[in-house]
Formats: C-alpha cells, sequence, structure tokens
C-alpha cells in the first residue's frame, strides 16, 4: 500500500498544474493509494507515526526538501521505503537521488530501493550534510582525539551533490558506515586574494563540546545545543533513480 503526503502549501494555485499532472501519472502508472493531506489540524508527526502503525509498502513525500527533510528523521529505521515526488521551490535531496519533478512518477513505479546511511543530530536525522556553528568549538572524534576551532566552516557530510565541489576527487558515499568531518579555513595569500585549507575527517561518533553550537541539518532543520553528530548506517530504504549521485 502507498501512502502520499501532501504538504500543505501544495493547495496553492501555482502548484495545482504539477500536482494534477501527478496524480495523473500516478493512475495511469496503477501507483493509487492512501491520500493523506497535510494542514493546521493535521500535523505531519501524527500522520507520518500513525501510517507507519498501518505498515505501509511505500509512504510517498510530496512536497520540498523540507517536508522531505522531516518525513526521513520520523521514517528513519522504521524499513518502509520512501519516495519523493519533488514539488516546490527546493528539491536539493531528490535531486541527489536521481528523482526529478518529471521522472518521479516513473521512479516510484521502477521501485529501485536502496538502503542508505543517515546522520543524526542528537534525535534529528539528516540526508547530505550538517553545519555546525558556534564559538570555539570543540569535538571530540569517534573518542580517539579532540579538534578545536574558532573561525573553520565545519560540516558533517553524508553525501553530495554532482555539482558541489567539496571534494576534488572522491566524494562521501552514504553506503559506507561514516560521515565525513570537513574543516574548512579561510586563508589570506596575497592582496583581495583568499585560497582555503580543508580537512577532511572519516567519522562514526562526533561530540561536541560546546554549549552554544547550533547544527543546520540540509540547511533547513536548525538543532540548538547539539551534544553529538553520529551516522545510522542503513536508516533509510529510499526509493531512487538512474542518475542518483552516488
Amino acid at each position: 500500500m502507498h501512502i502520499y503526503i501532501y504538504d500543505s502549501f501544495l493547495g496553492q494555485k501555482k502548484y495545482l498544474t504539477q500536482v494534477h499532472e501527478a496524480e495523473a501519472k500516478i493512475t495511469d502508472l496503477g501507483l493509487s493509494g492512501r491520500v493523506c493531506r497535510l494542514g493546521q489540524l493535521r500535523s505531519l508527526t501524527d500522520v507520518v507515526r500513525g501510517e507507519l502503525r498501518r505498515m505501509p509498502k511505500t509512504i510517498v513525500a510530496i512536497g520540498d526538501d523540507n517536508l522531505v527533510s522531516q518525513v526521513i528523521s520520523l521514517m528513519g529505521g522504521s524499513g518502509v521505503a520512501l519516495g519523493i515526488i519533488p514539488i516546490g521551490e527546493s528539491h536539493k535531496i531528490a535531486e541527489g537521488l536521481g528523482i526529478t519533478a518529471e521522472n518521479a512518477c516513473n521512479v516510484l513505479a521502477a521501485r529501485r530501493i536502496i538502503k542508505i546511511d543517515l546522520g543524526l543530530v542528537d534525535n534529528r536525522a539528516f540526508v547530505r550534510r550538517a553545519e555546525l556553528v558556534g564559538r570555539k568549538l570543540k569535538l571530540q572524534i569517534d573518542g580517539n582525539y579532540t579538534i578545536s576551532s574558532t573561525d573553520a566552516k565545519i560540516e558533517a557530510i553524508n553525501f553530495l551533490l554532482d555539482n558541489d565541489e567539496t571534494f576534488s576527487a572522491s566524494s562521501p558515499q552514504p553506503q559506507s558506515g561514516s560521515l565525513y568531518l570537513v574543516v574548512t579555513k579561510e586563508q589570506k595569500s596575497g592582496f583581495l586574494k583568499k585560497d582555503f585549507e580543508r580537512s577532511l575527517i572519516p567519522f562514526r561518533e562526533l561530540n561536541i563540546q560546546t554549549d552554544e553550537a547550533e547544527a543546520a541539518l540540509d540547511g533547513l532543520t536548525i538543532v540548538r545545543h547539539p551534544k553529538k553528530i553520529s551516522v545510522l548506517p542503513n536508516g533509510l530504504e529510499v526509493i531512487v533513480g538512474r542518475e542518483r549521485n552516488f
């Protein structure tokens, strides 16, 4: 059984054509299922948890990155497959999984399911990356050693988009059982010229020994005063397209 969760903004006039086209394709492909439309009286948490109790075959998120990110946080470790039909202004998560508005229904029908790792900031999941912000960050890596930083950009990365140049040769893979800690420091190298020094550290658990830190998950959800970043191996079953980035 397929469960389709519609984001609340999809009732706006400018999205109706895309929604109707997706619904027509779903019907033509024989993928019809239960529809759940979010609104003021229906919270996403209640909907996802309630539908998971029904043991569905697939939960399909119809909306933008914000919806997809929240659904993943609620579905992580459930063993239920996630499908995505991206509609809205931002859909980087779907793009990284090889899913576009044009091919989403065909990808859903092909049902190519893989298991991918999730990153966790405390108990909140992220798919692609989490950025840490804070003064005098102190981080303990896998319980072995500690690094400190005052002015560097610090990210935990699960996987990247094709156009992301953070890595010049190889990219993190969300099936490796590890995350990458990326520490980027800006360095002056001449008049009005800047270079960047970048360190890459694979890890499984990162303890944050700073009280005033914040973490931005996939550029969307903010977690205040995080204590730990870790990897959840094979934490999500997801339907992907052929052109995924890993």
